[in-house]
């Protein structure tokens, strides 16, 4: 509406792993008035193959921010780094709005090192496609729904998702519950190695037999 300045694409989307197209999100953008700014939340891109490149839009002009974080391909988590890029209009407005003291000299190193090792974000990205298809046939055989995911997570159907959070919970196992995001029958799992994830499909199984 008139009214709207501000809105937000995750892509890849959290918690159900699925991602836009670049064409598909280069034409939503296109298509916001041009006083509304699109910040696009790319936290999860690094997995992806061929992620949408948005730096056309910035030249266009257009009002888009976007979003990355070391948190997730580069497990840098306890860092609290990220980065945001943009034309530089809205830079130079951030710049203006930002804490003087955001990011210890510690947290800079250990980005600038990372984004620097290639390998590393490819060999991570190439496990967790692996780890995405053997959670896939575990969890179609035990006759469970799942929404395909290219994120470094699985969106999985089980029942009663708090239930079944606890029962995982207490065997050792950490899931996430999603009823936060109007999905109670659903838990969102983790990829991790092949040895981690034939643990949790085989406890997972072990809760669901012993719920029915």
């Amino acid at each position: 509406g008139p009214k709207t300045k501000l809105v937000c694409v995750c892509t890849p989307n959290n918690p159900t792993g699925t991602a836009n197209e670049e064409a598909e999100l280069f034409a939503f953008v296109r298509s916001l008035p041009p006083h509304v700014v699109c910040v696009i939340d790319e936290a999860y891109a690094e997995y992806l193959l061929h992620p949408p490149d948005i730096r056309p839009l910035i030249g266009e002009g257009r009002k888009v921010i976007g979003l990355r974080t070391f948190s997730k391909i580069y497990g840098l988590a306890s860092l609290r780094i990220g980065y945001g890029y943009a034309g530089s209009d809205l830079c130079r407005l951030l710049n203006r709005l930002r804490q003087p003291f955001n990011v210890n000299a510690i947290a800079q190193a250990a980005a600038i090192a990372a984004v620097g090792d290639l390998g590393f974000a490819r060999r991570c990205a190439e496990a967790n496609r692996a780890g995405l298809r053997q959670l896939a046939e575990g969890l179609g055989a035990l006759d469970l729904e799942t929404v395909p995911s290219v994120a470094n997570f699985q969106l999985v159907k089980v029942g009663d998702g708090a239930r079944v959070f606890g029962d995982l919970q207490k065997l050792g196992m950490i899931v996430r519950p999603v009823a936060s995001y109007g999905l109670p029958e659903w838990i969102r799992v983790t990829v991790g190695s092949e040895p981690q994830n034939d643990r949790l499909l085989s406890t997972l199984r072990q809760v669901l037999q012993c719920r029915d």
